[in-house]
């Protein structure tokens, strides 16, 4: 190797690289930016249309449908899921990963454009939304104040959300509240009978009298002026003296004689609070690549210095700040990682007794940290839970080639080499063997980097951030160790004080004994193989009762209550027993606010409905409640939320779900459990959904357990009698308008005041559109210019329809979903497999079951990754075999890995962790790690055999000689994960699994390849041999 040789000969320059390298790392350190997950893009695009007071049913038919079949015909489109309740529709397309968002949700927009005039005039235009990870708020919260909220919400939009839009990172401050200003034309259905009267003609009049029109210019006297009719409403008495008809005797008919003109508030169908008061709330995101924390301090700095200019009485109450969760976050991980190093370091200090080895081996800790820092500004990585998770995993790695280095540096000084030499030696002697060993851990990982969907976005960045620190670490044991050894090392004869003889003898004790331990597996290899083979065998037993997830729950500052009252609950009753239970969450110690909200936000917000954590009706109420951070309290989130529940009170026919927040930020409020039953009819779907739940219900560990059409919601359906219709000239659609316009209203036009545009609504007043007889008595014009009633022309019956129908793939499905408690997702849904098997026999023709939410996920990661494994394991047998030109000595190795599962198994038991996505990542790194101990092993052995030792003597001595750097690499591996695994901090849920999982192997295939790779390699060398003798 001519590396070391030139960073011994040129020891100036290689010191400079150093400090080049430390410069460069510290300047890309300072311009990463900070994030709790890396920024990704997930393809999911959706379509939310509002059409208020429309029933599930007929939204699903006139625009549901109708947008799924022209959405499907857009390229790359991989699964179309809908969800139509009562007022909205919601249609979330997927497209295959790796599609340009910008390019895809365009197509959307040009292809619903296009369809705009098939879909109800009163619908709204299709929103197009697209879901990105790092469009999730920053900082969230709500405002409350002494006053109406409409005031508040215009001091805020105002006087905060400008200034903190011009903060740098800062893309939008949007202020939300239930409150929106209309003026209602409330008209008396007596007066407008009396005077032959119609509403389209009042809602006619006011849209064709509400306009400023261009007409035209002239010239005078060499100057050109503009002409306007100007129309515009000024004020409140603009509209009452709107012009709407004339009697028969000619007599004008004036808006004002026949409603009530008010500036007020629109109908609202949710209420909110904060802290028990009404209020508003408010959202801050950052633009795309921003740093976040940067950002959110910036943010909160300024929202500091302007509270202290708005009136006392308007408090802010902040539910979730990004900022201070990832720095939490980020320092407990760096905690970690520094206290790994630490405890690696210490432990190669008291293993060799000199610091100057140990000095030279801790500074591959830093240089190789700080050299990643210059591959994550290159790569565009941010600093995250998973990137930094990646360094804090491979800390104890970092040292691993330094030590073979130094190790075989002092093992040459001590035959009495210069110290020159001895680097130089030592290093290009293991240079290959290092290489070889770095490229085998980094391999596993080149699987991850490539690999499709969640599960590879999640991976890369951990991958890339190991894999960039184990090539620095390679790196700087190639260079800088040798160049420092070759100036601080002692020469043997200047170290050869009865102390250091002391600990060489103490050390040749153990490698003696060792040697006789390898003596005696060597003459007895049936009896090891097939003991250790019979251990292989009981950890496999044991798997089942490891049990499976996708990924750890992990602890958050809130929980999410979802309140579910029989449907068709009015919104007054739901908000009663949401208080109930606001004021109950609000009396626990680890409660710092709550946040309610009750009623459907379909038409208030229907952004929200495309992520999930959203109302659907009157029935239904969301608690958001915040917790006092996790240092603060003793119990977990979710023990937190057991604590609630306890106490919630026992009513009847009043459901509770919780929800989790993390689902919501990586892409959907996926349940654990979800059951699709896929069919035609909606009252089949219910009864096999009623069916199923009946069955599962008290499934162990299982709870929340409910169908998406678990009830319908009562309406009453108006018939149109087609013939008497028709003999009247009346058209189903204008009976439809009238009835509309009566109940529900319809926005004539808009008012304009300053700034401010606000919605002119004409509809009946209460007292005439409160009763069913009301609706009957509905006034309807003739094109004749006679007054009929609705019942002359249409009879009403009560029934039922669906709250909320899903679809997906144009096809109609219902879903069971579930949450669960004290139990591993895996073995739920076994037990629920056999629940519902003679449920699914029996489905008619047409209806069929699929299991889908984390379930699905769980398996399709599983998948990936035990495909990843396998395409990882090639690539290490290829690097070994090129690294030993050999077919046959790769194998030997590669033993190791089959016996890290018994580490792997036992800790996971002990630990009472199931297998999950962090765990089979962590088992993916194992397999790169424990072959590198195998590598140097085997390369010492070839090396020995060319000099001409004999066969059974180089397996001895080699394993003798290499015994030292295998227990030093092993051990400050496992010393740098123990901070990680044994964590409980915020953020461990995701680290400590991987820690774990490689620490158990790593004990286990280190104490068993000190054997076994012997044993195999005799095996494998004897087979040689009889061929050579033949």
């Amino acid at each position: 190797m001519k590396i070391p040789e030139f960073s011994v000969n040129r020891r100036v320059t290689t010191a400079m690289l150093a400090m080049i390298l430390v410069v460069l790392g510290f300047i890309a350190f300072t311009s990463l930016g900070l994030d709790f997950f890396p920024d990704i893009d997930f393809p999911t695009v959706s379509v939310v249309t509002t059409y208020s007071g429309a029933s599930s049913e007929d939204i699903e038919n006139t625009i549901t449908r109708p947008l799924e079949q022209i959405i499907n015909t857009i390229s790359r489109v991989k699964e179309v899921n809908s969800m139509t309740i009562e007022g909205a529709s919601v249609i979330m397309v997927e497209f295959e990963w790796g599609t340009n968002l910008d390019f895809a949700a365009q197509d959307i927009r040009d292809q619903v454009g296009l369809y705009r005039n098939f879909i109800p005039e009163e619908a709204s235009d299709p929103l197009v939304v697209k879901f990105n990870l790092g469009e999730f708020p920053i900082i969230f919260g709500g405002i409350t104040a002494d006053r109406p909220t409409l005031e508040l919400k215009k001091i805020i939009e105002d006087e905060v959300a400008p200034r903190l839009e011009r903060i740098e990172g800062v893309a939008a401050a949007q202020v939300f509240s239930m409150d929106t200003r209309e003026i209602l034309v409330a008209v008396d259905k007596v007066a407008l009978e009396s005077l032959s009267i119609s509403m389209d003609q009042i809602l006619m009049a006011l849209g064709m009298e509400n306009l400023n029109l261009p007409a035209g210019r002239i010239t005078e006297r060499h100057s050109e002026y503009l002409l306007r009719t100007v129309g515009e409403f000024q004020s409140l008495d603009d509209i009452r003296n709107t012009i709407i008809g004339s009697t028969q005797t000619g007599q004008l008919v004036y808006l004002t004689d026949v409603a009530e003109v008010r500036d007020t508030l629109k109908d609202t169908r949710l209420i909110s609070r904060t802290q028990g008061e009404k209020g508003v709330f408010y959202f801050i995101s950052k633009r795309s690549g921003a740093n976040t924390v940067t950002t959110a301090q910036a943010v909160n700095r300024e929202l500091d210095r302007i509270k202290a200019t708005l009136p006392s009485d308007i408090k802010f109450f902040p539910f979730m700040d990004q900022a201070e969760m990832i720095q939490r976050v980020i320092r407990r991980t760096g905690n970690n990682a520094l206290v790994g190093g630490i405890l690696a370091i210490f432990f190669i200090f008291v293993f060799l007794r000199d610091w100057r080895p140990t000095l030279t081996i801790a500074l591959a800790i830093p240089l190789s940290v700080i050299t990643t820092f210059i591959a994550f500004y290159l790569a565009g990585y941010t600093i995250n839970l998973l990137t930094l998770g990646g360094l804090a995993l491979g800390i104890g790695m970092l040292v691993d080639n330094a030590v073979v280095v130094i190790e075989n540096v002092f093992r040459h000084m001590e035959e009495g080499k210069k110290r020159e030499e001895a680097a130089k030696k030592g290093a290009s002697e293991v240079g290959m063997a290092i290489t070889a060993s770095t490229l085998t851990t980094i391999a596993v990982f080149f699987p991850m980097i490539f690999a499709q969907g969640i599960t590879g976005r999640l991976t890369r960045g951990l991958a890339l951030a190991i894999a960039f620190s184990l090539l620095a670490s390679l790196f700087v044991a190639l260079t800088i160790v040798p160049m420092v050894a070759s100036v601080l090392f002692k020469a043997n004869s200047q170290q050869g004080s009865g102390e250091k003889s002391k600990r060489r003898v103490q050390f040749e004790k153990v490698r003696n004994s060792y040697r006789r331990s390898l003596h005696w597996t060597l003459k007895h290899r049936a009896l090891v193989l097939g003991g250790i083979l019979g251990l292989l065998a009981l950890s496999f037993a044991i798997v089942p009762f490891l049990g499976t997830e996708f990924m750890p729950a992990m602890d958050r500052e809130m929980i999410i209550l979802k309140v579910k009252m029989p449907v068709g609950t009015s919104l007054e009753e739901t908000n009663r027993v949401v208080t109930m239970v606001e004021k109950l969450m609000a009396q626990e110690p680890e409660v710092v606010n709550v946040s309610v909200q009750v009623g459907s936000q379909a038409e208030e917000n229907p952004a929200d409905m495309a992520g999930g954590m959203s109302t659907t009706g009157s029935h239904e109420g969301l608690l958001w409640v915040g917790l006092v951070p996790l240092r603060e309290r003793e119990l977990s989130d979710v023990e937190v939320m057991e604590k609630i529940r306890r106490k919630l009170p026992k009513l009847k026919d009043v459901k509770f779900e919780s929800l989790d927040i993390g689902q919501a930020m990586m892409g959907g409020a996926t349940a654990p459990v979800e059951i699709k039953i896929f069919g035609e009819e909606i009252d089949t779907l219910k009864e096999i959904g009623d069916a199923i739940v009946e069955r599962i219900r008290d499934v162990e560990g299982l709870r929340d357990v409910t169908h998406s059409l678990a009830e319908g919601k009562p309406e009453y359906h108006i018939t149109i009698e087609r013939e008497k219709a028709s003999r009247m000239g009346l058209k189903v659609s204008q009976i439809g308008n009238a009835i509309q316009a009566a109940t529900l209203g319809k926005v004539a036009t808009r008012f304009r005041e300053g700034n401010e545009e606000v919605d002119i609504r004409v509809r009946f007043q209460e007292k005439f559109r409160d009763s069913l007889e009301d609706i009957r008595n509905i006034p309807i014009m003739t094109p004749f210019n006679t007054m009929v009633t609705l019942g002359e022309v249409a009879t009403i019956t009560r029934g039922e329809g669906p709250i909320r129908i899903n679809r997906e793939n144009q096809a109609r499905v219902i879903t069971v979903t579930g949450n669960i408690a004290g139990r591993d997702l895996g073995s739920v849904v076994r037990d629920i497999q056999g629940r519902i098997a003679g449920v699914e026999r029996g489905l008619p023709a047409g209806y069929f079951t699929e299991f889908g939410g984390q379930f699905e996920q769980m398996q399709e990661a599983f998948v990936i990754i035990a495909g990843a494994f396998a395409l990882a394991t090639l690539l290490v047998y290829m690097i070994m075999a090129s690294q030993f030109e050999s077919f046959r000595h790769p194998f030997v190795i590669m033993f190791t890995i089959p016996l890290a599962i018994v580490g792997v198994i036992l800790a996971l038991l002990v630990s009472g962790r199931p297998v999950s996505l962090p765990v089979l990542i962590g088992f993916i790194m194992l397999g790169g790690i424990a072959v590198n101990n195998g590598i140097v092993m085997v390369d010492y052995i070839n090396q020995l055999k060319r000099r001409g030792v004999d066969k059974k003597e180089a397996i001895l001595q080699a394993s003798a000689v290499r015994l030292r750097p295998v227990l030093i690499t092993a051990f400050t591996t496992i010393l740098g994960m123990m901070p990680m695994a044994l964590s409980v901090s915020e953020g461990a849920e995701m680290r400590a699994p991987m820690a774990i999982t490689v620490v158990g192997g790593l004990v286990a295939t280190t104490f068993l390849t000190l054997f076994v790779i012997p044993i195999i390699y005799s095996l494998f060398d004897k087979v040689k041999f009889k061929e050579k003798a033949a």
